[in-house]
């Protein structure tokens, strides 16, 4: 079963194909945002994300990342995002100059439709199984396509 980690730098798990601008393999040495990656529908079981997509540009970029994550995972399987908090009163979501997107709890809250449910973004449905903040800077989401 294939694993995929965005943007894992040289810091990925054996086992785990990255998708990472400069440390990817052949054709998934790209940046995530360039669709469509290089897998078919619904053949990916697991997917994360640590601290990279603060650096993809919101609007379309962030939802093509989400929407083709959608496509490519099997059903049930999970995709972990882990990010900065931008409202958690700290310097981290804010300091680096390569952040060019900013979350909080509720940016999650549009990928499973409880905001702005009836607006029509083109996001893919998703299914959150998990959304906390850890520590004082960090929040945590899993969550499954719909």
């Amino acid at each position: 079963m294939t694993s995929i980690e965005i943007g894992g730098g040289r810091l990925v798990q054996a086992g785990w194909i990255n998708l990472d601008p400069q440390h990817g393999a052949g054709d998934w040495r790209r940046p995530a945002q360039q669709t469509p990656w290089p897998t078919g529908d619904r053949t990916v079981g697991a997917m994360r994300a640590s601290h990279v997509m603060e650096h993809i540009p919101a609007g379309d970029p962030r939802l093509a990342v989400m929407n083709e994550a959608h496509r490519v995972l099997l059903p049930g399987a999970v995709f972990e995002i882990r990010v900065p908090n931008a409202l958690s009163g700290t310097w981290h979501a804010f300091a680096d100059p390569t952040h060019v997107s900013f979350w909080c709890v509720e940016s999650f809250h549009y990928l499973d439709g409880t905001k702005a449910a009836h607006a029509d973004y083109g996001i893919r449905p998703w299914k959150t199984l998990e959304l906390r903040i850890q520590g004082d800077n960090e929040i945590l989401w899993k969550g499954t396509p719909r």
